[in-house]
C-alpha cells in the first residue's frame, strides 16, 4: 500500500532540468555522489551533503530521497536549502519538492484527523510555493496535485462527519458536513455531504407535530 501511494503522488515527477554537479575530489563527496548514482538514501548521505555547500546535489539527493520516501531526509536537505546557499540555483524546484514531500506525508497518514492536519501544511506548502515563484515551470504541475489534495482531505472529511452520525452526534455530523459544502463544494464528498443535509432536514421536518388550524 505504501508503495502504490508513493507512485500515485510521485507519478510524473522529473528531476530538475539543467543541473550539473560541481567537481569535488575528497572521500566525503565521492561517497555522496556514488549513493546518488545509486539511489540511496540514509543518514550518512544527509550529513555528507550538509558538510558540503554544493546546492545541486542537495536537490539531486532530495529528489532520490522523495522517491524512496524518506520524507525526514528530503525536510534535511531542503527546509533551509536557500539560507544554507548563497543564491543557490533552483530554490523553486526545492519548493516544490518540499511541497510533494508534505503530500506524501498526508497520503500516507492513515488517521483522518491527523490526515487533515498533514494536508492543511501541505496545501499551505503549495500555496507559498505559488505565490513566491508564480512563473515556475513547476507552477502547472501544481493545479492538478491541489486538485487531487483537496479532494482527498474532504474525503477525509467525510468519513469523520459519517462516523459522528454513526455514534448519534448528529450535531458534529451536521456541522461537518456542512463544512465540506463549504470548503469544499467541487468535490464528490460534497455531494453526498448535500445528500446527507437533505435527509436530515426532510427527517427534522417529518418530526414536527402539525400546526393547529385556526
Amino acid at each position: 500500500m505504501r508503495l502504490m501511494v508513493m507512485m500515485v503522488v510521485l507519478a510524473g515527477l522529473a528531476g530538475c532540468a539543467g543541473m550539473a554537479s560541481q567537481p569535488g575530489n575528497d572521500s566525503e563527496l565521492a561517497d555522496v555522489r556514488a549513493k546518488i548514482a545509486l539511489g540511496r538514501c540514509d543518514e550518512g548521505l544527509v550529513t555528507g551533503l550538509r558538510n558540503q555547500n554544493m546546492p545541486e546535489l542537495d536537490q539531486e539527493a532530495a529528489y532520490v530521497c522523495l522517491q524512496r520516501g524518506e520524507l525526514e531526509a528530503v525536510e534535511q536537505l531542503l527546509a533551509d536549502y536557500s539560507k544554507r546557499h548563497r543564491d543557490p540555483p533552483h530554490p523553486d524546484y526545492s519548493a516544490y519538492l518540499l511541497a510533494l514531500t508534505q503530500q506524501l506525508r498526508f497520503e500516507l497518514t492513515e488517521d483522518d484527523t491527523a490526515r487533515l492536519r498533514e494536508g492543511r501544511a501541505a496545501h499551505a506548502r503549495y500555496a507559498e510555493f505559488a505565490r513566491t515563484y508564480p512563473d515556475s515551470e513547476y507552477r502547472t504541475e501544481v493545479g492538478p496535485r491541489l486538485n487531487t489534495l483537496l479532494d482527498e482531505m474532504a474525503s477525509a472529511e467525510l468519513r469523520l462527519a459519517q462516523a459522528a452520525a454513526n455514534a448519534g452526534d448528529r450535531s458534529t455530523a451536521q456541522a461537518r458536513m456542512q463544512y465540506i459544502m463549504r470548503h469544499y463544494p467541487l468535490s464528490g464528498a460534497a455531494r453526498q455531504a448535500g445528500n446527507w443535509l437533505e435527509a436530515r432536514t426532510g427527517d427534522e421536518d417529518e418530526n414536527v407535530p402539525p400546526g393547529t388550524a385556526w
